[in-house]
């Protein structure tokens, strides 16, 4: 079960698109509370064989000072 990173809400998401990043499984996650999007890598190092997992958030974009 995944945390969203944006909101705190635990459950399981709905998958929008998922990809191979070297050795990681990467998915691409929307809440359905906040609508906000992230990313969530799961992989295993093929030298060592420790599982790496960790998510990405993938957040509003912020509007710089006008010009």
């Amino acid at each position: 079960m995944i945390k969203c990173p944006h909101c705190g809400l635990e459950r399981d998401f709905k998958e929008l698109k998922s990809w191979k990043f070297r050795f990681y499984d990467v998915k691409l996650f929307e809440c359905p509370k906040c609508k906000r999007k992230f990313n969530h890598y799961y992989g295993v190092s093929p030298r060592s064989g420790k599982v790496s997992e960790f998510v990405i958030r993938i957040g509003l974009k912020k509007k710089g000072p006008p010009f």
